[in-house]
């Protein structure tokens, strides 16, 4: 979690990172902060278990960046995580970059595969048909400084202090497309990584 002040305000707010380390390993995914590496967690490639302490390791077969963790869903075999993969600042609102998704992609945690029964493994085949067409969503929109939920007279109605809260929780879920698959990552208390996402046409204005 990285809490700054705005100098303009004096009043803290929530910033979720916005370039992770993805380092795939045998047995794990480890994701960290670029900027904050002491800031990391990992999730056991078995069965999408979730790990705070992550020492640092080497080894990984693969070592990338992505932008973001938008959820996890677990089915049959395992567990599988959502990142985005690519993104494109589109404008700004309020004077916070806003994003659009470019792609994203499902990391399989589904060792469990191989202990499923034929037609449990047809089930599971199904699904990630489904999964496949959830990473190419379009039109997803996010900021990783604030909320672009609410309009500007909820906003200004809300509480002080509103916006040092995890950007999850400052949203309204009525409008975040993947607010079912964020219970997983709220669970594990990883509120820096979570990237509530917008769908649709969306306005965006650079306000002062």
């Amino acid at each position: 979690m990285e809490i700054e002040t705005d100098s303009s305000t004096e009043k803290k707010h929530f910033k979720v990172f916005s370039e992770l380390e993805l380092q795939e390993f045998q047995d794990k995914f480890v994701i960290r902060s670029l900027q904050f590496p002491d800031r990391a967690f990992s999730i056991a490639r078995s069965d999408g278990t979730f790990h705070g302490e992550v020492v640092n390791l080497e080894g990984a077969s693969k070592v990338y960046t992505v932008f973001g963790i938008a959820g996890s869903i677990r089915l049959l075999a395992g567990t599988y995580v959502l990142v985005i993969t690519s993104r494109k600042e589109v404008g700004a609102y309020l004077g916070y970059p806003v994003f659009r998704v470019m792609s994203m992609k499902f990391l399989s945690c589904n060792e469990g595969l191989k202990n499923l029964t034929n037609q449990q493994k047809k089930d599971e085949a199904y699904f990630q048909t489904l999964l496949r067409t959830v990473e190419e969503t379009p039109g997803l929109y996010y900021s990783y400084e604030t909320d672009i939920t609410l309009n500007l007279q909820r906003r200004y109605k809300m509480a002080d202090g509103w916006m040092s809260k995890p950007i999850w929780k400052q949203a309204d879920p009525r409008f975040v497309w993947n607010r079912n698959i964020l219970e997983e990552l709220i669970e594990n208390k990883v509120d820096e990584f979570i990237v509530p996402l917008l769908q649709g046409n969306i306005l965006l204005m650079c306000l002062e």
